[in-house]
């Protein structure tokens, strides 16, 4: 999806409502792609490693600014390949990483001190399976995804970053709203169909019952409750 495009689906988006008791999310706009707000130069997207590989690619912006990428490659001839997801932050190699966990990098502008420069406050969620190596240098974002592919078979990969900041720049509660994100354990998947979330790699995730499944068991556990119902008690003739 070009910048364009998703610049024109964020623009169309309502302001939310800041929260008194915490850092107040962002509300994403076409400027954080062109320097606006300063959160990215250029992101999401695969610049090496898909060669001969089909891809499909899903771009959305989600509530509560989180951007999500899901990207599906089919193998029509390579079998083993490594590809990378790449970002270019907005801070122009002044970048402060905290390293949370295995799958989330929490980021910011580096003010010269070491605090948050006047960027948004990145959580950028690579998958939760150790699928990815992810890293920050300075102010590249690269994700490393190595996969093998059957021939005919595809695969999709899922990648997320959610923004904070106040009006007046990044704080500690940006910092503890971004860095408690679930995106880690629970990823965005609304939207996305049964296909779609089954396909992805790089994220582990309860499977969703099929409507007839839920029915069985509802009807299950009713037949359970009459059957105990029915039952004798003990000690009794």
């Amino acid at each position: 999806m070009s910048t364009r495009i998703l610049g024109a689906a964020i623009a169309a988006l309502l302001l939310l409502p800041a929260a008194a008791t915490q850092a107040a999310q962002f509300q994403a706009s076409p400027g954080i792609f062109d320097g606006g707000n300063g959160a990215f130069d250029a992101f999401g997207f695969y610049n090496s490693g898909v060669g001969e590989l089909g891809q499909a690619r899903q771009v959305d912006l989600l509530s509560g600014n989180v951007y999500r990428f899901l990207d599906t490659f089919t193998n029509k001839g390579t079998v083993h390949t490594t590809l990378n997801f790449f970002g270019n932050l907005g801070s122009d190699g002044d970048e402060l990483v905290q390293a949370v966990k295995p799958g989330l990098l929490v980021s910011c502008e580096d003010d010269g001190l070491g605090h948050g420069g006047s960027d948004p406050v990145l959580a950028l969620v690579s998958g939760n399976k150790g699928l990815d190596q992810a890293a920050i240098t300075p102010d590249r974002y690269n994700v490393r995804y190595t996969l093998a592919i059957k021939p005919g078979g595809s695969v999709s990969l899922l990648n997320l970053a959610f923004l904070a900041s106040e009006a007046g720049g990044p704080t500690a509660a940006d910092w503890s709203l971004t860095v408690g994100t679930s995106l880690l354990q629970t990823p965005r998947l609304e939207g996305l169909d049964r296909q779609q979330i089954a396909s992805i790699a790089n994220f582990s995730i309860s499977p969703v019952p099929e409507p007839a499944t839920l029915g069985m068991m509802a009807l299950g556990l009713v037949a359970l409750r009459l059957q105990s119902r029915r039952s004798p008690k003990a000690g009794q003739a």
